[in-house]
């Protein structure tokens, strides 16, 4: 039965991410059978995969194949969570029994509760990545419905592992010993090194202090909070008259627009909800802080690297729905394992990319898919990942000069790459 729930809640995450990629685009298209505006339509094309069947009678309106894609995707999720469930769920179950740990009904649907937290971010991706390919933009509809349903979910389900103060844990403490993990934990100093979030690969195993309660751990989840609010927000920052006047009418912009309006209040609140649960030292308060540092660092990290291409190659190197996306991620998966997949991505895209160049004499490549799929290389491969990495997150707060220092090196390669083309007076 559980393998059967599964399939549907893949199938229908397929289905969202072909509504998506059909309503939510940038020019929303009508050849969805839940976006049509055709009433007449008989009410079974609505159902995935099915539904496809019928409407591919249809293809003189919308094109030849076009339902190919659509049925693919619902179909690939479907499988993809049986596979999924076995992997995550029934193979950690059948671990625990092999090594005569009991399997108690909270074990179960605490595995449960992460396999589908992780599925609806598979989902997401999913989506972001079929609009990404067809527009090359990523609309913030999936990034800030993601990024929220994350943060909320860190809220309500203090899905980590390790000992609090009362010396509680959770039921699957035991699992990240049997899944190759490193036996000592994480030695920096430094609380946030640890990933834990309700929707993240299992952790490592640690015992943890008290700063993420104290006023660093506040101050810190307040900068990230309000840092991706204001980036959200509808900025607009013109130079052709100079600093002085760029920063006027830059804030004069955002005090005239109406978004500016709602960001303030959904900040306001969240403020509040993160004050609320830091003063409480609710359980809870350690997923929502290590979740909204992942957003932050994650998000605040891809944007630098988009400000840095943009200097050196004056031009637009990345879209800012890569940087939402990054921040996304961290709201998922905790900081950490982004900074594992950003340096995967490359790797993960160079086939595609160059396929995706021949193919169609296209230099603007999507960045997007390329992230998302190696967001889940990073989530089905983490203990792996995580053990062979291990050494460098090890250096603590010595990591961020490392990567200030790439940072700087990768602005310099860059100049220079553009420096090359202009002498060879190649266009892009």
């Amino acid at each position: 039965m559980f393998l059967m729930l599964s399939a549907l809640l893949g199938i229908f995450l397929g289905a969202f991410a072909n509504y998506a990629a059909a309503a939510w685009a940038w020019e929303p298209k009508r050849n969805h059978p839940w976006c049509a505006s055709d009433v007449s339509r008989p009410f079974w094309y609505r159902i995935p995969i099915i539904g496809w069947f019928g409407m591919k009678n249809e293809s003189s309106r919308f094109g030849r194949r076009f339902w190919i894609r659509p049925l693919l995707v619902e179909l690939g999720m479907g499988a993809f969570a049986v596979w999924f469930f076995q992997g995550q769920v029934l193979q950690t179950a059948s671990l625990l029994l092999m090594n005569e740990i009991p399997v108690t009904p909270s074990t179960l649907w605490t595995l449960v509760a992460r396999f589908v937290f992780q599925m609806i971010f598979a989902g997401l991706m999913l989506a972001a990545s079929l609009i990404d390919f067809d527009e090359k933009t990523i609309p913030d509809q999936i990034t800030v419905l993601g990024t929220i349903f994350a943060l909320v979910i860190s809220m309500i389900f203090p899905l980590t592992i390790g000992n609090y103060s009362d010396g509680t844990s959770l039921a699957i403490f035991q699992v990240t010993q049997l899944l190759d993990f490193p036996d000592a934990p994480l030695i920096t100093g430094d609380d946030f090194f640890n990933p834990l979030t309700a929707s993240s690969p299992l952790p490592v195993l640690g015992v943890f202090k008290t700063e993420f309660s104290g006023k660093f751990g506040l101050v810190s989840a307040l900068l990230c909070w309000w840092g991706w609010c204001f980036a959200m927000l509808d900025r607009h920052w013109r130079m052709n008259w100079g600093w002085r006047w760029a920063w006027r009418i830059f804030w004069e912009r955002l005090a005239r627009s109406t978004s500016t309006r709602h960001w303030c209040r959904l900040a306001n609140w969240g403020t509040f909800l993160i004050v609320l649960f830091w003063a409480a030292g609710w359980p809870q308060w350690l997923s929502l802080w290590s979740s909204l540092l992942g957003m932050g660092i994650a998000g605040g990290f891809m944007w630098l690297i988009r400000i840095a291409g943009k200097f050196a190659m004056n031009r637009e190197a990345m879209g800012f729905g890569d940087v939402t996306l990054m921040a996304m991620f961290g709201a998922f998966l905790g900081w950490q394992p982004c900074l594992i997949l950003f340096f995967i991505a490359p790797f993960a895209g160079l086939v595609l990319a160059l396929l995706f160049m021949i193919l169609f004499r296209d230099p603007e490549i999507p960045f997007g898919p390329f992230l998302c799929a190696a967001a889940l290389i990073t989530l089905l491969n983490w203990p792996t990942l995580w053990a062979l990495t291990l050494p460098f997150f090890q250096l603590g707060s010595l990591l961020f000069t490392l990567g200030l220092g790439l940072l700087l090196l990768m602005v310099i390669l860059l100049a220079l790459i553009q420096g090359i083309k202009k002498f060879l007076g190649i266009d892009y």
